[in-house]
C-alpha cells in the first residue's frame, strides 16, 4: 500500500527525476523560445524554494528510482485573514507513471494532505491545475472538490509591437496615494467571475472586499510592481496591476510581466477605458525592460478574452482552480 511520507528539504535531490518528467511545467509554452533545460532548471529552482520555505509542507512516496509521487500545499495567511477561516493552497500534486498509477499516488499523496490540513485548521484548500493534467483533476473531484474558475492564459511579446495612443481626455498614468479610495471603490463593484465570487462558501459581501483589500496592497507595492490607471477630469475610471516574474528573467533570460488585476468603474464601460489601460500598462512593462507580458481571464469573461486577443494577445494556456471545503471536528 502506498504511503505518503514528510519530505526532509535535504531529500530534494530524489525528487528531481520526477520533477524533470512532469509536463505541466510553468512557461512551458515558451519552451521552443527558451530551450527545455531552462526550464526544467527554472522548475526546479521554484519548486526546491517552496518546500524550504516554513509556510509550506511537503509530502513523498518514495520509488525505487527516487521520487514516485510529491504533494506541497500552503498555509495562506492573507487569504485566511480575509475570508476569516484557515485557507490554504495545494500548490504542486505529482505523480510518475501511466494515468492509473499517477491516480493512485495521487490520491494516497491527497488523503494525507487534506489530513495534515484538516490537523492545521485549514478548512478552504485550493488548487490550480493544468487543465490537461486529467488524473489531478479527476481525482480532485472524487474528493470532493468543486470547479470555482477556469483561466485562459494570453501572451504578448512587446519587444517589437505597437498600440495606439490614449483617447483624447483620457490621461493613463501610474495610481497614487490620493487614488486608493476610488480605486477601492472600483474594486468593490467590478469583479463577478472570479474564484472567490464563484464560491458558494463565500458570501458575495467578503470577496467584494477582499478585492478591495487587494488592490489596496497593489497599490501600496505589497501586491504588485505598478498600477496604471486611467483618469478623466481627475476622475479614476479604471486600473490595471502589474507584477513582473524576476526569477524568470534569472533563468529563462526572458523578463514575463502579468496583468494580475483589472476593472472599470460600471459608467465607464463601453468606451475603450479597459483598451487603454491595458495599452498603457504595456508602456509602463516596456519601460521596465520586459519581454513578454501575460494576462489571464475567466473562461466566462467572453468580453475580457475578446479585448486582450483584439489587443494582440494570444491564448497560451489554460487551467482550472478548484476548491474543498475540509469539514473537521
Amino acid at each position: 500500500m502506498l504511503k505518503a511520507e514528510p519530505l526532509n528539504p535535504e531529500a530534494f535531490a530524489a525528487c528531481v527525476p520526477l520533477l524533470r518528467a512532469y509536463p505541466f511545467k510553468p512557461y512551458a509554452h515558451y519552451s521552443r523560445r527558451v530551450g527545455e533545460e531552462a526550464l526544467q532548471k527554472f522548475f526546479l529552482a521554484r519548486v526546491e524554494a517552496s518546500i524550504r520555505t516554513n509556510a509550506n509542507s511537503a509530502l513523498w512516496i518514495p520509488g525505487s528510482g527516487g521520487a514516485q509521487g510529491l504533494a506541497v500545499w500552503t498555509r495562506l495567511a492573507w487569504d485566511s485573514q480575509q475570508l476569516g477561516i484557515g485557507a490554504g493552497r495545494l500548490d504542486y500534486l505529482i505523480a510518475s507513471g501511466d494515468y492509473p498509477d499517477q491516480y493512485a499516488t495521487k490520491e494516497a499523496l491527497l488523503r494525507a494532505v487534506l489530513e495534515a490540513c484538516a490537523g492545521e485548521g485549514i478548512r478552504h484548500l485550493t488548487a490550480r491545475v493544468h487543465a490537461s493534467d486529467l488524473s489531478s483533476v479527476h481525482l480532485l473531484e472524487q474528493y470532493g472538490f468543486i470547479t470555482v474558475d477556469g483561466i485562459l492564459t494570453f501572451s504578448l511579446d512587446i519587444i517589437d509591437a505597437h498600440w495606439p495612443p490614449p483617447p483624447e481626455g483620457l490621461e493613463i498614468r501610474l495610481s497614487r496615494p490620493e487614488d486608493i479610495e476610488a480605486i477601492k471603490a472600483i474594486a468593490r463593484s467590478s469583479y463577478v467571475y472570479d474564484r472567490f465570487h464563484s464560491d458558494p462558501r463565500i458570501p458575495k459581501a467578503v470577496a467584494d472586499e477582499l478585492h478591495a483589500v487587494w488592490v489596496e496592497n497593489s497599490c501600496l507595492g505589497k501586491a504588485a510592481d505598478a498600477v496604471v490607471v486611467a483618469a478623466e477630469n481627475g476622475r479614476i475610471l479604471g486600473y490595471v496591476t502589474c507584477k513582473i516574474d524576476r526569477q524568470a528573467a534569472e533563468y529563462l533570460g526572458l523578463t514575463i510581466g502579468t496583468i494580475v488585476l483589472v476593472a472599470t468603474a460600471a459608467d465607464a464601460r463601453g468606451r475603450g477605458v479597459a483598451r487603454a489601460i491595458t495599452y498603457g500598462a504595456l508602456d509602463w512593462f516596456r519601460d521596465q525592460g520586459v519581454d513578454i507580458v501575460e494576462v489571464g481571464t475567466q473562461l466566462r469573461n467572453i468580453p475580457a478574452s475578446r479585448l486582450y486577443e483584439s489587443c494582440g494577445f494570444r491564448l497560451v494556456a489554460s487551467s482550472l482552480s478548484l476548491r474543498r471545503w475540509i469539514d473537521y471536528a
